[in-house]
């Protein structure tokens, strides 16, 4: 059965209450060798009614343009740097 092996964010970066994460996975598979697999998180940071940070998924309208710059710079960490 393959395994996954978990790694830490290999690039973050944030713009006001959004942030992002690019992470890399290797997997072992099972014709042999590894694979490295890329994700990309982007969150967003609020305080709930009790005052708590919490991290959300969900982008309001006004997150939109950071979220676009953020998703750039992951799209140019993750690919264009292995061209």
């Amino acid at each position: 059965m393959p395994r996954q092996v978990a790694s830490t964010p290999v690039h973050k970066a944030r713009i006001g209450l959004l942030q992002m994460a690019v992470w890399e996975n290797e997997r072992d598979m099972e014709s042999g060798g590894t694979r490295t697999f890329r994700t990309v998180t982007l969150e967003r940071s609020y305080r709930d009614k009790n005052g708590n940070w919490k991290s959300t998924s969900q982008l309001n309208v006004e997150d939109l343009g950071g979220a676009i710059k953020l998703l750039e710079d992951a799209f140019n960490h993750a690919i264009v740097r292995d061209d």
